[in-house]
C-alpha cells in the first residue's frame, strides 16, 4: 500500500507498547538503512497481563511535519513459558554466574534460524506464526568441509521442552563438518546486533543420524562470540535418545552502551574424543535482544542491523521514489494470569532504494571505569580486614583509595558463588551507569575480572543513616540535621520515580541504603533489587505495576505489595514512611526478639504498625527519641507526623507521590526554620524579618517553596 505524497524522511517517530519502549526512528535512520531492504518486521514478546494493551506511535515533536505510520497489527497467543522460564537461571556466556530473566523482561527476535534447512513460512510453524528462515546469508564456512544432513530417524515429541519449541522442519535437518576425530574444523555463523543489551541465544539439537546409538558418539563443542558454551555438548546424553528435539539457551552480555554494531557469532566444532566421522551439528537457532532495566528495546538502527560482509538479501525489491513507501505491522502474544496473554510486537516499515551509508563499527562507551583486579587490590590492600566497612547480603564493602591515593571509595566485592549476587551487580551496573543525581550514590566503576564482581563508589564518609540514630556511639544527629536528610532522601526518590528514564522503582529503601557523606549530604544507594515500572500516577485504566517476586527487607516491605506481589512506586513511598519514623524515634523497622522482655512489648515489634498506632491514639510524641524532647516546632512535628501517616497508608493508592512527600518535608522544615528564629531574635523582631518570607505556592499538585536546603 503506498501513500504518495508524503516524504519517508519525515516518519519520525517512536513506538512504545505498554511500558516498554520499542522503537525510535530518527533522520539518520533511513540513510543507515541497507540498500537492499525494502520492507522491515519487528517482532516482540511483551508480557501482557491486564485486559488492555496499548501500542502507542508517537510523532516527533523537533521536527515540524513528522509522522508515524503502520499498516497491520496482528496477535497471536503463545505459551507463556515458551521463551522465559522464571525457575531456570541461564548461562551467562563469559561469566562465572547465571542470568535470571522473568516476565518483566521483554524480548525482541533478532534472528529465526532452520539451519541447514529452506525458509518455514508462518502457516506451517507450529501455530505460533513464525517465520524460519535459511542460515545461507550468515553461515562462514571458515574453510572447512560442511554439508548439510536430513533425518533418517523419526522425530518424536519429547518432555523436555514444549512440543511447539520449533516445527519438526528445523529439526530434521542441520549442518555438519566433515572430519573426524582427528581434525578440528568447525562450523560458524555470524550475526550483527546492536550495542546496549543482553541477548538470549536459543539452540535447538536433535540426533538425527540412526548411526548414534549410545552417549558419546558424537562430542563437540559450542562457542557463542568467541567463548566456550558447551565444552561436552553430546545430545544423545541431553535426550536420551536419536530422533528428541532438544533446546539449550544461553545470554550473551553486549550491554556496554555504543553507537555501532557488534557480531554475535555462534560455532560448533569437533571434540578430539568424539566418534570417527561424526562432526558437530546444529539443527536451528534463535536469538532475541532483552529490554533493559528502563525498559527499552530501541537501539540505534531501527529499521534492523546488517552486516555489509554477508550476503543479506532475502526481502523481496519492493522498490519505489523516494515520496512511495509501505508499511505493516503485527503482534503476537500469549497468556499469562487472568487472560493469559503474551503479545509479540511486529513492524514492518517499508524503505525505498536510495543513497545508503555503510554501517559503521561504533566504539563502545560507559559512564563508568573498568578496573582491574589488580587496581582494586592495590586500592584495598589486597582486600584488608582494617579496610572493611560493611557487609550485606551482596558481599563486603571496604574503603579504598585510586587514582594514586588521591581519590577515596568505597569498594563493594560480591559474592562469586550467589546467583542473585550477579543479578544485583547487574542490575546496579545498568541502573547507576545512566543515573546522576545530587542525592543518588555515585558508581564510579567496576570489575569482572577473575570471576570477581566489584563495584566502586564515591566513599561516603559518615556512613549510614542508620549508624547515627540508635545502637551507635556517634553523637545523636540535631532535628534540622535529621529533616535535612529527610529532605535529600525524599529528592533522590522523587528523581528516580518521575525524573529519570522512566519510573524506576528502588525497592530496597532503608535506612542502611541511605548513605551520608562528609557534609551530611544524603544519598541513596544499593540499586541491586530496583525495577523499572510503570506510574501509578494516572487515573486511567491501564496497568500501573510490575508484577515480580517479592523482595527487599522485612520491616521495610509494602504490605499490599507482600500480598499481590503488584510492584509500584508507592511501594518505595511505604518504605520511606517507615524510614521517616525511624528517623523521629530513633529505633530499628523491627525489634529483635531479644530486646522484647514483656508480652506486652510484642505489640511495639513493628515500628509501622505501632507508629500508626500511636498516632491513631494521639500519643505518637511519647515514642520520639527522648534526645529530641522540646526541640521540634509543634506544627513542624505535625506536618511530619501527617505525611509519615500517610505513606503507611495499607493501599497504594491512599499513599502520596514523592513530590507530595517531599513538599511537606519542606514545609516542615520551613515551620521549624521559622520557629527557631522566633525563638533566636525575638517575637516582634522575628516577625517583620519574616515578613513576606517563606512562602509556598501550589501549583498543579506540585509544591514549590522558598526553601533552601543548603
Amino acid at each position: 500500500m503506498a501513500y504518495p505524497g508524503l516524504m519517508l524522511s519525515k516518519a519520525l517517530f517512536s513506538v512504545s507498547i505498554d511500558r516498554y519502549r520499542v522503537l525510535t526512528t530518527s533522520e539518520g535512520s533511513y540513510s543507515k538503512l541497507p540498500s537492499d531492504v525494502s520492507y522491515f518486521v519487528r517482532e516482540l514478546c511483551i508480557n501482557v497481563d491486564s485486559q488492555i494493551l496499548n501500542v502507542t506511535f508517537t510523532p516527533s515533536s523537533k521536527i515540524s511535519g513528522s509522522y508515524a505510520f503502520f499498516n497491520k497489527i496482528e496477535i497471536v497467543s503463545m505459551p507463556s513459558n515458551l521463551y522465559i522460564r522464571e525457575d531456570a537461571p541461564l548461562p551467562l556466556i563469559g561469566q562465572p554466574s547465571s542470568y535470571v530473566m522473568d516476565n518483566s523482561t521483554a524480548l525482541e527476535l533478532m534472528y529465526r534460524i532452520n539451519i541447514g534447512g529452506e525458509l518455514i513460512p508462518q502457516p506451517e510453524d507450529t501455530g505460533m506464526f513464525r517465520l524460519w528462515t535459511s542460515d545461507a546469508d550468515y553461515f562462514v564456512s571458515d574453510e572447512a568441509e560442511t554439508s548439510i544432513i536430513q533425518s533418517d530417524v523419526e522425530i518424536k515429541s519429547s518432555s523436555l521442552g514444549p512440543a511447539f519449541a520449533a516445527p519438526v522442519q528445523v529439526y530434521a535437518s542441520a549442518r555438519t563438518v566433515q572430519g573426524g576425530s582427528a581434525s578440528n574444523y568447525s562450523s560458524r555463523w555470524s550475526f550483527p546486533v546492536d550495542f546496549g543489551f543482553y541477548y538470549l541465544v536459543r539452540l535447538h539439537f536433535c540426533e538425527i543420524s540412526r548411526r548414534i546409538q549410545s552417549e558419546g558418539q558424537r562430542v563437540f563443542r559450542v562457542y557463542i562470540s568467541n567463548q566456550s558454551a558447551e565444552e561436552h555438548a553430546d545430545i544423545f546424553h541431553w535426550s536420551h535418545g536419536a530422533g528428541i528435539p532438544i533446546f539449550r539457551d544461553y545470554i550473551v552480555n553486549f550491554s556496554r552502551p555504543g553507537d555501532g554494531i557488534k557480531y554475535l557469532s555462534i560455532a560448533t566444532a569437533s571434540d578430539y574424543g568424539s566418534y570417527e566421522g561424526e562432526g558437530p551439528i546444529l539443527n536451528g537457532l534463535e536469538i532475541f535482544k532483552l529490554s533493559d532495566h528502563f525498559n527499552n528495546l530501541a537501539g540505534n538502527y531501527p529499521f534492523g542491523v546488517r552486516n555489509s560482509h554477508l550476503n543479506v538479501s532475502d526481502s523481496k525489491d519492493h522498490s519505489s521514489d523516494d515520496r512511495v513507501f509501505t508499511g505493516v505491522a503485527y503482534v503476537l502474544g500469549w497468556s499469562v494470569l487472568v487472560m493469559n496473554i503474551l503479545f509479540c510486537f511486529s513492524l514492518v516499515v517499508s524503505n525505498f532504494k536510495g543513497h545508503r551509508e555503510k554501517l559503521k563499527q561504533g566504539q563502545s562507551s560507559n559512564n563508568c571505569r573498568i578496573f582491574s583486579v589488580a587496581e582494586i587490590k592495590s586500592a584495598t590492600n589486597n582486600f584488608a580486614d582494617t579496610l572493611l566497612i560493611g557487609t550485606g547480603g551482596f558481599g563486603m564493602v571496604y574503603k579504598g583509595t585510586i587514582d594514586g591515593g588521591t581519590i577515596n571509595v568505597a569498594i563493594k566485592r560480591a559474592n562469586p558463588s550467589s546467583h542473585q549476587g550477579f543479578k544485583e551487580f547487574q542490575t546496579e551496573i545498568s541502573m547507576l551507569s545512566e543515573l546522576r543525581h545530587s542525592h543518588l550514590v555515585s558508581l564510579i566503576g567496576y570489575s569482572m575480572e577473575d570471576k570477581e564482581m566489584i563495584l566502586v563508589y564515591d566513599y561516603m564518609a559518615r556512613g549510614t543513616l542508620r549508624d547515627h540514630l540508635y545502637k551507635s556511639q556517634k553523637p545523636p544527629l540535631p532535628w534540622k540535621q535529621r529533616l535535612k536528610i529527610c529532605i535529600g532522601a525524599a529528592r533522590g526518590l522523587h528523581y528516580l520515580h518521575t525524573g529519570a528514564k522512566g519510573v524506576i522503582i528502588h525497592r530496597d529503601i532503608k535506612s542502611t541504603n541511605i548513605l551520608l557523606d562528609d557534609k551530611w549530604v544524603a544519598k541513596v544507594s544499593d540499586f541491586g533489587l530496583s525495577k523499572a515500572g510503570s506510574s501509578s500516577l494516572t487515573q486511567s485504566k491501564t496497568k500501573t505495576h510490575v508484577s515480580t517476586m517479592v523482595k527487599g527487607t522485612f520491616g521495610y516491605l509494602d504490605p499490599e505489595y507482600y500480598r499481590r506481589q503488584k510492584l509500584t512506586e508507592k511501594s518505595d513511598v511505604y518504605s520511606f514512611g517507615v524510614v521517616l519514623f525511624e528517623i523521629l524515634c530513633a529505633r530499628p523497622a523491627v525489634l529483635p526478639m531479644g530486646e522484647i522482655e514483656e508480652e506486652e512489648e510484642y505489640e511495639k515489634a513493628s515500628l509501622a504498625e505501632w507508629a500508626l498506632h500511636c498516632c491513631q491514639m494521639g500519643t505518637i510524641e511519647r515514642e520520639i527519641d527522648p534526645y529530641l524532647e522540646g526541640k521540634i516546632d509543634p506544627e513542624c512535628f505535625r506536618i511530619f507526623t501527617d505525611i509519615a501517616k500517610k505513606c503507611l497508608a495499607e493501599k497504594g493508592i491512599e499513599r502520596p507521590s514523592m513530590g507530595d512527600v517531599l513538599c511537606n518535608l519542606e514545609l516542615a522544615m520551613q515551620k521549624q526554620n521559622a520557629a527557631d528564629l522566633l525563638v533566636e531574635m525575638g517575637t516582634k523582631e522575628a516577625k517583620m524579618k519574616l515578613n513576606g518570607e517563606a512562602c509556598i505556592e501550589i501549583e498543579e499538585g506540585q509544591c514549590i517553596s522558598s526553601y533552601n536546603s543548603n
